[in-house]
């Protein structure tokens, strides 16, 4: 897929999955995770309902070890298997359930199929941040005085999924319009995919075509891909710091 370049050029990489990127690739990097339908639509909604914190963790045994660490009132466990929600879960994966009465103030351990995977495999970057489509200005906001950027998709369970690579493209192709970056051919992919001006209607018709979008139709979780569709709505930058 290509790495980074040396020098003192500005990059951009884009990654479809978290498998073909190195940790060593990452280092030095801003890193950005992408999982549209939902993992980091999720993380976006609940940062911007007040959650005190967010930890990913890989596994569900993980998750309720980790909630004993914590007063019953102060934490909450969210997340998927293969779309639908654990059993014994305060929350599922769905974004709108992560409302301001639910989250505010407590601390929410999230494990899901594919996107808290991609959170873990950037921790080796030197910043990471959350990105979905509700908060792609302020991502692109954040990420304009970078000079190496890592973009990192999720796909869903080991197939590049067209949802996040929409969004790695709205975020190349919005920083590019600003400076001048050097891309890696999955960069390029991406940002030509990406067509500028987008409406809401038209970004939540593509969702519903995705691979993810589909298993979610098929789920009857619909709603998750409208929420997920909105554009631009919140101004929020959530970075991520795992333990």
């Amino acid at each position: 897929m290509g790495g980074h370049r040396t020098g003192t050029s500005c990059t951009i990489c884009v990654y479809p999955l978290p498998s073909l990127v190195e940790p060593s690739l990452l280092r030095g990097t801003v890193a950005v995770v992408i999982d549209v339908l939902r993992a980091t639509t999720v993380f976006t909604y609940a940062t911007y309902s007040g959650v005190r914190e967010i930890i990913p963790v890989l596994d569900i045994a993980t998750a309720r070890q980790l909630k004993m660490n914590y007063l019953p009132e102060e934490v909450l466990l969210g997340g998927e298997r293969h779309g639908l929600p654990i059993e014994g879960f305060d929350l599922g994966n769905s974004p709108q359930d992560y409302t301001v009465e639910k989250v505010a103030g407590k601390t929410l351990i999230l494990t899901t199929t594919n996107g808290t995977i991609s959170m873990h495999a950037a921790q080796s970057a030197r910043s990471l941040f959350i990105a979905s489509f509700l908060n792609a200005h302020a991502i692109t906001e954040s990420l304009q005085n970078e000079n190496a950027i890592t973009i990192l998709c999720a796909g869903t369970e080991g197939k590049e999924t067209e949802e996040d690579i929409l969004l790695a493209g709205c975020l190349t192709a919005r920083l590019t319009q600003r400076r001048n970056y050097q891309l890696n051919e999955a960069a390029k992919r991406a940002a030509e995919l990406w067509q500028e001006p987008h409406d809401t209607v038209e970004l939540e018709k593509r969702l519903r075509e995705s691979i993810g979008g589909k298993n979610l139709l098929r789920l009857g979780l619909d709603t998750d891909i409208t929420v997920s569709a909105q554009l631009d709505t919140m101004n929020i930058v959530p970075q991520l710091v795992l333990q």
